[in-house]
């Protein structure tokens, strides 16, 4: 062999050599990438989990207020119910009672005229 055959194969195996590194470093860059892929997943599934945990404290906030709104809208129609029955049961009331003391009068000027 001579001397260039021998720089040759030296420029070769340096070729192999920087090759080898590139793709040495290359894993390395695409381990560290991958890392850091798994670690910000991650933490956004966490971010996403605390989302959903805080959507649905407000969710049931509001369940919860929805609920009070509408109790409090039927028990204001049961005491207006309440209120308009107990003005109608005393309007009937009166009717009755006026009908009782016609009803009276008329058989007490009924049983004067058949005793008179």
């Amino acid at each position: 062999m001579t001397k260039k055959e021998t720089h040759k194969k030296s420029r070769r195996e340096v070729q192999q050599d920087i090759k080898h590194q590139v793709e040495q470093v290359t894993h390395q860059v695409l381990d560290v990438a991958q890392h850091h892929y798994h670690k910000n997943l991650h933490k956004v599934h966490k971010t996403v989990d605390k989302q959903v945990d805080q959507v649905r404290d407000r969710l049931e906030e509001f369940d919860s207020w929805a609920v009070e709104v509408v109790n409090e809208r039927m028990e204001n129609v049961e005491k207006s119910l309440e209120a308009k029955v107990e003005k109608v049961a005393s309007k009937v009331s009166r009717n009755i009672n006026k009908t009782a003391s016609r009803i009276q009068r008329a058989a007490r000027s009924a049983w004067e005229n058949l005793t008179d």
